[in-house]
């Protein structure tokens, strides 16, 4: 029997696959509640695809039999099926009972959750593809940065790293500001960043969308190929979401932004590194920061 959720076994061999076996996997990914529940013929009917073709997917997934392939997507029905009042309510028996084991328990299960999720992030992302997306945030000529619900704080810090060293970065809406006038200016040579989990973000999806038909590149995360904004994306990254919490875990994504603006500093040389120490200097000089025997 084969292990593993669907979106983590394509995403592995993605870039194994025909063209048409990544159709078929796209619909898997995308459907996995048409695999769990019926026949082959159905499915093949429902994705425009031919049985065979579905078979063979489920080979180059390293399932032995399609049956198999369906054993996965019924594991993953019954994952997204769970509502965050249904994880609330597995949290709250969690914590259930007396003694130390049990009031520990939910910390523990959630840090061994996050430490999971960034240990697939560090096995599974792309390198090359990291590397790429850093260089092309770092030469662009004007960075917009979108994010909407729980999202939107991320790109938020994001934005607060790269403006002690850039000048050119930006999130949409901030201050008050129009969405469309933030990226109506944007074009080829310009970027956006992009960030949305499920539940998706509408307007989020829709902002990246127009940013890529304007000719400007982005680079996204998301959590699965299912996402629509993996669909819109220049550069897109993955990362696991999961948590016994009845909340998506944001650590992972964290690990990647703090990561990927690592590597954009780096880019930029010893002209980022002079603008970060002078807007150091200038926050002290204006009393930002606590200093010890200064400020008693």
């Amino acid at each position: 029997m084969a292990s593993g959720t669907i979106q983590d076994r394509v995403m592995t061999r993605l870039d194994d696959l025909s063209p048409k076996l990544r159709s078929a996997a796209e619909f898997v990914v995308a459907h996995p509640d048409e695999v769990a529940t019926r026949t082959l013929r159905q499915v093949a009917k429902a994705a425009e695809l031919t049985p065979p073709t579905l078979s063979r997917l489920a080979r180059a997934l390293d399932c032995d039999t399609y049956e198999d392939l369906r054993e996965i997507c019924r594991g993953e029905l019954k994952r997204r099926n769970r509502s965050l009042a249904d994880k609330a309510e597995a949290l709250l028996q969690l914590s259930a009972g007396g003694g130390r084991t049990h009031r520990s328990g939910v910390f523990i299960s959630q840090a061994k959750s996050a430490v999971e999720n960034i240990q697939e992030l560090m096995e599974t992302v792309d390198l090359e593809k990291l590397r790429e997306a850093s260089n092309v945030l770092a030469k662009a000529r004007r960075v917009v940065l979108i994010g909407g619900s729980s999202t939107l704080a991320m790109v938020s810090y994001f934005a607060r790293m790269a403006q002690m060293a850039f000048d050119n970065w930006h999130v949409t809406g901030a201050d008050g500001a129009l969405w469309s006038h933030e990226i109506a200016r944007l074009g080829p040579g310009d970027a956006a960043f992009a960030v949305s989990l499920e539940p998706y973000a509408k307007l989020c999806i829709e902002a990246a969308a127009t940013v890529r038909n304007s000719g400007a590149d982005v680079i996204a995360v998301t959590d699965g190929v299912q996402s629509p904004l993996a669909g819109v994306a220049t550069y897109c990254f993955m990362v696991e979401t999961d948590s016994p919490q009845f909340f998506p875990s944001h650590v992972a994504t964290l690990v990647l932004i703090e990561g990927l603006m690592g590597m954009i500093v780096r880019r930029g040389g010893d002209q980022v590194a002079q603008r970060i120490r002078a807007a150091e200097m200038v926050g002290r000089g204006l009393g930002e920061y606590w200093e010890s025997g200064a400020n008693r």
